[in-house]
């Protein structure tokens, strides 16, 4: 396999730029200098497919997916000719289009537990609106959450520039501990709305915590909000609640739904989104709805289902998984893949951390994309023979090593 090793230079250079006017926390972790350091690309210039060429010409297989919003592949021409054909009547109106209507249909056939929903954009504006609604249905205002919810001053109670208060109406509990959440209710009775749960945290949840999380909420007479914005689409259509066969009362969606596009939306039962109080909630935003989103959304879940992408995303993910896993072990590499098969988790010994980085570098060379630390995302456009390139990747580069 051939070796490149990839100049990064006019990624560095616009690096320095960015330092000097863009603010650090709009999406620095894509603009990172950690990651320069190690020798990733933090500049990208185009993409197709399952590849993607940084500013200074590299190509690079990717497994990470613009951090998991493409699901078909990049620059996919079956949604690009969808929403040229829509960009032609436009993308926005100052009335509502039908195709709101025929997108949630074809969510709520998609989804056992959806009943009715309502759209927004980004998974941030989601798992908030379904925090809104929980408020609004229970008449209570504090929370727990657990996971990585998005950047809303509730998603980060103790972050710089959130206000104090926050904290005290946000709780959060440790996953996978159904005591921790079940203290966190008594200990805050009748006060609490919902507990919003990342579902796929890590290699999963302990079996039967994702029904206590129902269970414990419903005993308190709050909510239990599922938050699927990383895993629907992948590991199953409604993510963990389906894969894991518990219904929670309102699940949010975001990231892969749309294959790039910012679309996102919040499902749940119709006893509660139908009550006076959900439909009377404030949840309006100018770009909610966009078209270009739907339309992107309506061409996923076609091509999904046509082309069987959830057992496929299992497939090889699975593969690659076993491959790369075999490869460490047989070289004596502590480094390991862990999880579910479409969102494989990396997984370093600390004391190993040097060479394990010194490997993916080695991967990088040969054109391969292994983040070192966020989980992974596999694709449609990823084909098995990519896989078993990566594998022989991952065995040469620790090779290197040697």
């Amino acid at each position: 396999m051939s070796i490149k090793q990839p100049t990064i230079e006019q990624s560095r250079v616009l690096l320095n730029r960015s330092d000097e006017i863009i603010v650090r926390g709009c999406q620095g972790h894509k603009r990172s200098h950690d990651m320069l350091s190690m020798g990733y690309p933090v500049f990208t210039q185009r993409a197709s497919g399952a590849r993607f060429w940084d500013v200074d010409g590299n190509e690079y297989l990717d497994y990470l997916m613009g951090f998991g919003p493409i699901l078909l592949g990049y620059n996919d021409p079956v949604v690009n000719q969808a929403i040229r054909t829509q960009i032609e009547e436009g993308t926005i109106y100052s009335t509502a289009h039908p195709k709101e209507l025929e997108v949630a249909e074809m969510l709520i056939d998609l989804i056992p537990m959806a009943e009715m929903l309502g759209f927004f954009i980004g998974g941030s504006a989601a798992t908030s609106g379904a925090v809104r609604l929980a408020r609004a249905h229970t008449g209570r205002e504090k929370i727990i959450r657990c996971g990585y919810h998005g950047w809303h001053d509730w998603t980060q109670p103790e972050g710089i520039g959130v206000p104090e208060l926050v904290g005290q109406l946000t709780l959060s509990v440790p996953y996978g501990d159904p005591d921790a959440l079940g203290d966190c209710f008594r200990q805050h009775d009748n006060q609490i709305a919902c507990v919003v749960m990342e579902t796929i945290q890590g290699d999963g949840p302990p079996e039967g915590f994702l029904q206590e999380c129902v269970d414990i909420a419903h005993r308190y007479g709050a909510l239990c909000v599922f938050d699927e914005t990383k895993v629907g689409f992948r590991v199953a259509y409604s993510g963990g609640s389906e894969y894991y066969g518990v219904t929670p009362d309102l699940a949010t969606f975001g990231k892969a739904c749309c294959n790039g596009y910012p679309g996102s939306f919040v499902v749940g039962r119709k006893e509660i989104l139908s009550s006076k109080s959900c439909q009377s909630a404030w949840l309006a935003a100018t770009f909610h709805c966009d078209l270009p989103s739907l339309v992107a959304l309506e061409v996923v879940i076609s091509e999904m289902k046509r082309r069987d992408g959830i057992a496929y995303q299992w497939k090889i993910g699975n593969r690659l998984i076993e491959g790369v896993n075999q490869a460490c072990e047989a070289g004596g590499l502590g480094y390991r893949l862990s999880g579910l098969g479409p969102m494989p988790k990396p997984n370093v010994v600390e004391e190993e951390r040097d060479r394990c980085i010194a490997m993916l570098q080695g991967c990088l060379a040969r054109g391969f994309y292994l983040h070192p630390g966020h989980p992974m995302f596999l694709s449609l456009s990823h084909t098995e023979d990519d896989v078993e390139d990566t594998i022989m990747a991952v065995q040469e580069s620790i090779a290197d090593l040697k």
